[in-house]
């Protein structure tokens, strides 16, 4: 086996023990974990897999000026280019899943504002509530060339600066018809 292939399974393994553990699934249950090891700043400024999941369904809309709906964010490095997705729930914000392929450039500026809005420094928290409804929190999973990971979970708080969503909404060309986003 190729260290690469070890190396994903053993990071896939790692962080199964340290986020879920043993009883993972209990209803009505809170899982709170801390990798106490995960980076709060990364070096690399090398960008190759970003994926972010946004809740703005307790929010209010005068307040955050983004469309209630869920939020879906993505984007990884491959030979012909960057892939990126977006998807939110809301209709009025957009009809369903769009994908595009874009320039590396892309990926730099989405890396530039994970940066700018200090991203990094929820690097490494879990926290889980069994049975909510709905997903209401956030997530960020991003994988770096040097190998460093980002990764972040809350499914009962949208814990991401406010501001980051709106510049992730405008950098993925995502408004609603009144051009708002």
């Amino acid at each position: 086996m190729c260290f690469c292939k070890w190396y994903k399974r053993w990071r896939s393994r790692r962080r199964a023990r340290i986020y879920e553990g043993p009883h993972a699934e209990v209803d009505g249950g809170t899982r709170i974990r801390r990798d106490t090891d995960a980076p709060k700043e990364i070096e690399s400024r090398e960008l190759i897999r970003f994926s972010c999941r946004f809740s703005a369904l307790s929010l209010m809309e005068e307040d955050t000026q983004l469309p209630r709906g869920v939020y879906d964010f993505g984007a990884s490095k491959g030979e012909g280019g960057v892939s990126s997705t977006v998807d939110c729930n809301n209709p009025k914000v957009l009809g369903g899943e769009r994908r595009e392929v874009r320039t590396e450039e892309f990926l730099a500026e989405l890396e530039q504002l994970v940066r700018e809005h200090n991203v990094a420094q929820y690097n490494g928290q879990y926290y889980k509530v069994s049975g909510l409804p709905d997903f209401y929190g956030a997530t960020v999973d991003a994988e770096y060339a040097s190998g460093e990971t980002l990764y972040c979970y809350n499914n009962q708080d949208p814990f991401l600066p406010i501001p980051f969503v709106r510049e992730l909404c405008r950098l993925f060309d995502l408004s609603g018809e009144d051009g708002d986003a």
